[in-house]
């Protein structure tokens, strides 16, 4: 494989990644935005998000954050 297709390769397995990180972001405040209009969120409902967010940030650990100057 030439540099260039690799080089190519990963620019879209970045941004295919970048992808899915907004629409799993932009599901999340959605689902935080119906519990927080919720008037009774059970614990179970609440533990289950509250999983979920730990897992979402899990992924995103995966990989350290470009420092931001």
């Amino acid at each position: 494989m030439e540099q260039s297709e690799l080089a190519a390769q990963l620019t879209a397995l970045k941004e295919q990644a970048d992808k899915a990180k907004a629409e799993i972001l932009a599901k999340i405040a959605d689902l935080e935005a119906a519990l927080e209009a919720a008037d009774d969120v059970t614990p179970e409902v609440k533990a289950a998000f509250d999983a979920l967010k730990g897992s979402v940030q899990g992924v995103d650990d995966i990989v350290a954050d470009e420092p931001t100057t």
